[in-house]
């Protein structure tokens, strides 16, 4: 055993080929399709109860498809009567409550997972790993004495030990204190990169999903929505659903009239769809432009909010619909000075609005 991580070039590193799953009556996964790539971080992200948690489980061997498969490292572990046992499915699991043993020390909760070698060998790889997350002074401790990220460094020296061919983790750095969540979460994944399995990580946290990701799979349901990279997923949604899920949206629910539908900040068109149909347009806070003057549409500040980089800007302005004013929500990059009860045009990128058909649940789950 050595210090090294061990580089994992499998086909099917880890993937589920339309795995459905169900608790008693209650369909949690609906006929799910995902495959992980050697060495990336892919992000599992949606509302509770859609079904995320559920695809670690059945991937780590704890719950049984009721149809489709999972394959890991070029093995069916589940799926058409095969059950792999979670124990020899090569995966390395980590939790939101890192999961260490108190009785035993550093060095011994980062041996427990290893199954091959003498005593020695097996010491001496967890003293590996420990250097490896920089807890090699530690080694000898017990975790009570640690402070809370360097105990999940711990948990993620003993998950890489046994050089798994994928990684699970289920919200794994939400604990800690923000100020050390950022530094501890990009030196882990730094580390299961390097490793080459991928990682299936699961967040409720858009930002985290879009800061960590190399790409992201968006779940509503028990069924993934989209997967894509975080740009992909942000600027090019498939559905409003997944628009909403990453950031704030100014929203308008309009009737689509000769292929175009007017909004206050002007008309927008509706390709694909045809008259008749209802729609709702949305429109990122940061697409909208403030000016003194031009030809946009008139509107008065009523709030404005600093947020760092950033100015948070409500602007009424009058609705076409007839419905009287609306506020939109801009959000304006730089310092840029604008009082409540100042007159403002807006404009707006047309490339960062969207339109999609009228969908009911999403606007239930958003409220």
């Amino acid at each position: 055993m050595t210090g090294e991580l061990q580089s994992h070039t499998a086909t099917t590193p880890l993937r589920f080929d339309g795995v459905r799953h169900s608790y008693g009556d209650v369909p949690t996964l609906r006929g799910v399709d995902l495959d992980a790539r050697p060495g990336e971080v892919l992000c599992l992200v949606g509302p509770s109860g859609c079904g995320k948690t559920t695809m670690l489980r059945v991937a780590a061997g704890l719950e049984q498809p009721s149809d489709g498969a999972v394959w890991i490292d070029d093995v069916q572990v589940a799926g058409d009567g095969v059950n792999i046992p979670p124990e020899r499915r090569k995966v390395g699991l980590i939790f939101q409550d890192f999961a260490l043993f108190p009785h035993l020390s550093v060095t011994e909760n980062v041996a427990f997972g290893l199954r091959v070698g003498s005593t020695a060998d097996k010491r001496a790889r967890a003293r590996d790993m420990l250097r490896l997350v920089e807890l090699e002074d530690f080694a000898d401790r017990n975790p009570s004495a640690l402070s809370g990220g360097q105990q999940q460094r711990v948990a993620v020296a003993r998950a890489l030990a046994p050089a798994p061919a994928a990684m699970l983790l289920d919200e794994p750095f939400a604990n800690l204190d923000a100020s050390l969540r950022r530094q501890v979460r990009d030196d882990a994944l730094g580390l299961l990169r390097r490793n080459g399995a991928p990682a299936l990580f699961v967040t409720h946290d858009a930002e985290e999903a879009m800061l960590c990701a190399d790409r992201i799979a968006v779940m509503r349901d028990g069924e993934v929505l989209q997967i894509g990279r975080p740009d992909e997923i942000y600027f090019q949604p498939n559905c409003a659903f997944v628009a909403r899920f990453f950031g704030s949206m100014n929203r308008f629910v309009r009737i689509v009239r000769g292929g175009v539908v007017q909004t206050p900040l002007g008309e927008t068109p509706a390709p694909g769809f045809a008259d008749g149909d209802e729609v709702e347009v949305l429109v990122r806070p940061e697409a909208i432009k403030l000016a003194a003057g031009g030809d946009g549409p008139a509107g008065a500040v009523s709030a404005t909010r600093f947020a760092g980089e950033t100015r948070l800007i409500t602007v009424d302005i009058a609705d076409n619909d007839g419905s009287g004013d609306c506020c939109l929500e801009c959000r304006v990059f730089g310092y840029e000075h604008v009082a409540r009860g100042d007159h403002v045009r807006v404009d707006v990128d047309r490339n960062r609005v969207f339109v999609f058909p009228l969908d009911r649940a999403c606007s239930r789950l958003a409220a």
